[in-house]
């Protein structure tokens, strides 16, 4: 039977949503997925990617690069799926390797706006907060209504040690967004900042 894409949306959900207990499911659901895989080529390279997804959210990450690396030769040109290793990088914290994948993508696509926000989210994480403030800016360029990526430019400039441009951020964000749980963490943010 030819999974659907329905079939890819549920697993997409079930990784989203799953919690330790979901954990013989989803290796089992990894496993089929290598057999559908095997059965029907002209879905192979959805189901390594949803597979790749799947052992990351295991943990299990050499399972993850080695599906990934599968989709990756039956779909070259797929940036998407570079943004996906680097991911499975970061999650890794290996982020030299997950900063290489991304900036791949931004040479090819500088408007590439996921791209670049994964790789702000590295450097801060690896602690390079000017060049995160940089690619943080460089995509609210694109999304200048973005308030979660005026949360994220908040959240590294607190870091950066600018309070006053960090809670001018959070405060618009606490304003502005139709999102609660957005708007709680800004407010939490502002509050830690010694404001409200």
């Amino acid at each position: 039977m030819l999974p659907t894409d329905t079939f890819f949306s549920d697993v997409e959900n079930l990784i989203a949503t799953a919690t330790e207990a979901d954990r013989p499911r989803l290796r089992k659901l990894a496993e089929e997925l290598e057999h559908t895989a095997e059965r029907v080529p002209r879905v192979a390279d959805r189901c390594y990617v949803c597979q790749a997804r799947l052992y990351a959210c295991l943990q299990e990450y050499e399972q993850a690069l080695t599906a990934l690396d599968r989709a990756m030769q039956l779909s070259p040109l797929d940036n998407g799926l570079l943004v996906l290793r680097g991911d499975i990088h970061r999650q890794m914290e290996e982020y030299s390797q997950a900063l290489q994948d991304y900036s791949r993508v931004l040479e090819e696509r500088p408007e590439a706006v996921t791209a670049r926000i994964h790789r702000a989210e590295t450097l801060h994480a690896a602690g390079d907060l000017s060049q995160a403030l940089q690619d943080i800016n460089d995509a609210l360029r694109h999304e200048p209504r973005s308030l979660r990526l005026l949360y994220r430019r908040g959240l590294i400039l607190a870091d950066l040690r600018r309070p006053l441009d960090a809670a001018a951020d959070f405060r618009a964000v606490a304003q502005l967004s139709p999102d609660s749980e957005l708007r709680r963490k800004a407010e939490q943010r502002l509050r830690e900042l010694g404001e409200r």
